[in-house]
């Protein structure tokens, strides 16, 4: 399995109006931001607008139909989402 895949399998907390950008993309540029040495809400938004075009290449999105996560977006998403469930799609 991926780990786009697996990122897929969390659960997402919000409600259908609060989900303008896909869970497993949050969670997927927040970990290659991570990974980049971006750490918090800011610099993992800073780190989308750096990189836009680098993602939507690398995963294969429209850059007409994709847009990616504020610094709020990313905020929200890492106080909703299940800590657990997190864990769980890498222990699989």
């Amino acid at each position: 399995m991926t780990l786009i895949e697996q990122l897929k399998t969390i659960l997402d907390p919000r409600g259908k109006r609060g989900q303008r950008h896909p869970l497993w993309l949050t969670l997927f540029v927040s970990l290659l931001g991570s990974l980049c040495g971006y750490e918090g809400y800011r610099p993992l938004a800073k780190f989308c607008l750096k990189h836009r075009q680098t993602i939507l290449s690398l995963l294969d999105l429209d850059p007409t139909q994709v847009a990616l996560p504020s610094y709020s977006t990313f905020r929200r998403v890492f106080q909703r989402v299940d800590a657990q469930a997190w864990v769980n799609a890498f222990n699989v």
